[in-house]
């Protein structure tokens, strides 16, 4: 969007940037699963992405987009981190908001 506009263009502007990272994983999510033991799971998106997630200790905690420039992966580069367990999917983003999913 460019500089200097005015009326319904900048409130479009301004709804945009007051969209949360946890908003929009949440908008574009359409299914979660996770193994038996929740360690692992994935959650995938509306245009055919998903997120995969591990959380097998201390050293085994990582989180990977299924392509590049897909919802996935911009939730993944927006996250700080998450938690998972037999509760729930829960993403943390770096704007300070949360979402949690459950099965």
């Amino acid at each position: 969007m460019e500089r200097g506009t005015t009326g319904a263009d900048s409130s479009l502007q301004i709804e945009l940037n007051s969209f949360s990272q946890a908003q929009s994983a949440a908008a574009h999510a359409v299914r979660y699963v996770a193994n038996a033991e929740f360690n692992q799971a994935v959650l995938f998106f509306e245009d055919g992405s998903y997120l995969q997630l591990e959380h097998k200790g201390r050293d085994s905690r990582w989180a990977k987009a299924s392509a590049e420039r897909t919802q996935a992966e911009r939730a993944c580069l927006g996250m700080s981190h998450f938690r998972l367990n037999a509760l729930h999917l829960q993403l943390y983003f770096e704007d300070g908001s949360d979402v949690a999913f459950t099965i």
